[in-house]
Order: C-alpha cells, then sequence, then structure tokens
C-alpha cells in the first residue's frame, strides 16, 4: 500500500512540474512578444521626433534668410531656392573649403548661395536620421507656399490639389517621407510615413 501511495504522489508531482513549465514558458513567450512590440514603437517614435525636429530645423533656416524664403512682398514664393515640388531635386551647393563644416558654415550674409548650403546640410542630417533614400526624397519631400491644410486622412500631404498651388503664401508646408522599416507603423501607408509642417514665416 505505501509503495503505491508513493508512485501515485511521485506522478502527481510530476504533473504540477509540466503545469509549471508550460505556464511559465508561456508566460516568458508573452514577454518576449512584448519586448519586441516595444522596440518596434521606439523606433517608430524615435523616428517620428525625428522628423519634426528635422521640419523645425529647415523653418528656422528659412526664418533666418529671409533674403532667399520671402518675395518683395514677404511671402514664401515658388522661386525661393527653398521651395521643392513634388518629383523634383532640392536646389542645393557644396560647402567650399572656406565653410569648413556645417557647423561652422557663416550665414550672416543671407541670400541664394546660404541656402543652398543650408539645404545641404540639412539633407545631410535628414540622411544620418530618417531611413530615406534618393528615390523618397525626390518623389515625396516637399516645401512649398500653401493658403490651406492638406485634406484630413490623405496618405500623402501633398496629394491634396490645393496643398501647393499657391505662387506665393505666408505659409510654407514641409512634408518629410520615410521609409517604415517596422511595416506597421500608425499613419504610415504604402511602406512610407510623413510629417507634415505648417508654419508662418
Amino acid at each position: 500500500m505505501q509503495l503505491r501511495q508513493g508512485s501515485s504522489q511521485t506522478g502527481f508531482s510530476l504533473i504540477e512540474v509540466l503545469v509549471s513549465l508550460v505556464i511559465i514558458c508561456t508566460g516568458v513567450l508573452g514577454l518576449v512578444a512584448l519586448q519586441s512590440r516595444s522596440l518596434v514603437l521606439s523606433q517608430d517614435a524615435i523616428q517620428r521626433n525625428n522628423a519634426i525636429m528635422l521640419a523645425g530645423d529647415l523653418l528656422e533656416l528659412m526664418r533666418s534668410n529671409p533674403d532667399a524664403a520671402l518675395d518683395s512682398g514677404g511671402r514664401f514664393f515658388t522661386d525661393s531656392p527653398y521651395a521643392k515640388p513634388v518629383g523634383e531635386d532640392f536646389t542645393t551647393r557644396a560647402l567650399e573649403a572656406a565653410d569648413g563644416s556645417c557647423a561652422t558654415l557663416d550665414r550672416g550674409q543671407g541670400g541664394e548661395t546660404v541656402a543652398g548650403k543650408d539645404l545641404a546640410c540639412w539633407l545631410q542630417q535628414v540622411r544620418t536620421l530618417l531611413p530615406v533614400s534618393d528615390a523618397i526624397l525626390k518623389a515625396n519631400f516637399t516645401v512649398c507656399p500653401t493658403r490651406q491644410p492638406p485634406q484630413v486622412g490623405s496618405a500623402a500631404p501633398y496629394a491634396d490639389p490645393n496643398a501647393c498651388v499657391s505662387p506665393t503664401a505666408s505659409m510654407v508646408m514641409i512634408v518629410i517621407a520615410w521609409q517604415d522599416n517596422t511595416g506597421n507603423s500608425a499613419g504610415c501607408s504604402g511602406g512610407l510615413c510623413f510629417y507634415t509642417l505648417r508654419g508662418e514665416l
């Protein structure tokens, strides 16, 4: 009798251990999945914050160089060296030896030359901070005069036909795009994420 009770208790203990292992493994798998999702969301947040910072930086560069950014009426215009229509390249100028680096660039004189160098330095930052290609920069980045915000829910903010039609405006719209490496970021579609800034110059 005692032997039978002992073996019965031993079998019951093994079942308890197996059930405990299943519960622990399930919990560990849940933690791994949660950590993976957390990393994806963190990466998305970092890229979105970088886009916000870059758009703000470009707006400030334009504000600090009104000779290149504004026409005689004090409005941003499509022929400004800072303007960039969809499907075209940014108009940049290479830094000269006397300029040193982007950090030491003398912007005191302003004008078109400084604007081109501003854009060259800004694009260098964009390529460092966001996953972009030359094709994304050309096809999806936009800097244009605008009078009204783009349509809500538009996958590409500049797709609104009324967003960039004004030749001059006191408002500028800056659209930044980057590749959605996470595959499921909120507000992204077609493998691209967008950030749009509208500001007064």
